[in-house]
């Protein structure tokens, strides 16, 4: 049986305090206006967005589904504050959420694509994407196929680190802020990328139904409000990926 979902609602409110580190260092969680999603085929993929083009989308996409349209994606971030109270001027992305309806969340699922089954996960597993260029997305499976052959990776980094070519030698280009929209032809709302909480890892996506089963939304939660996670990686894997058993761009890992 899969892990458990989080409790969504409480964690990723807004406004919600996290004393998450020992030395008294908080989390403080806001939430950032949504920007659009094309979705043209309603079938949503969520990846590192590097290899995007490579693969097969089929295998990539989730089975559940929502009616072709424009979706907003809405980013849960985490402020880190001192034991005194003082900003550090770092904040980190939660979650990614595409909101699909209005409608309050009453179960969540884990989000599958074609031949995950959940009777083959163990108590403290899940199926999620495997991050090591620190960077998702969410996309359509029409815009997997559309980018084709395109440099689409080097896009992508220029777009998360705008200013990267013209940083002096050494120096670590500054970031672009949260999250950046990549057009795809003439679809300019075609990939939307954000940076993944703490950094690598392995990620799930949840799908958030309502009380008639209809889906909310679909939300990848970052894990960054678990302290251990950079320490729990590195003894997952000897590479530091903690991927146990890849499946395209989608994996299933530990919890």
């Amino acid at each position: 049986m899969a892990v458990s979902p989080p409790d969504f609602a409480q964690i990723l409110a807004p406004g919600t305090v996290h004393p998450v580190f020992e030395d008294g260092t908080t989390l403080r969680v806001r939430e950032l206006p949504g920007v659009p999603l094309s979705l043209p085929s309603g079938r949503l993929i969520a990846m590192e967005p590097f290899s995007a083009g490579m693969g097969d989308a089929e295998e990539l996409a989730f089975t559940d589904t929502v009616a072709p349209g424009t979706y907003p994606v809405v980013l849960s971030l985490v402020d880190v504050y001192e034991p005194d109270g003082s900003f550090t001027g770092d904040s980190r992305v939660a979650a990614a959420r595409l909101v699909v309806s209005e409608e309050p969340v009453e179960r969540w699922e884990l989000a599958l694509s074609a031949g995950q089954d959940l009777g083959d996960l163990e108590d403290d597993e899940f199926y999620g994407y495997p991050v090591d260029g620190g960077t998702g997305s969410f996309m359509d499976v029409e815009t997997f196929h559309s980018i084709g052959d395109q440099d689409f990776g080097d896009r992508v980094l220029s777009a998360m680190f705008p200013g990267a070519d013209e940083e002096p030698a050494g120096e670590p280009p500054e970031p672009a802020d949260d999250p950046v929209t990549l057009p795809v032809g003439e679809d300019e709302h075609a990939v939307v990328a954000f940076s993944t909480g703490w950094g690598d890892g392995a990620y799930a996506t949840w799908t958030g139904r309502a009380a008639d089963g209809s889906i909310a939304c679909f939300l990848t939660d970052f894990s960054t409000m678990d302290e251990d996670s950079d320490e729990d990686e590195d003894e997952d894997s000897e590479d530091g990926e903690p991927v146990a058993e890849a499946q395209q761009s989608h994996a299933t890992a530990s919890a």
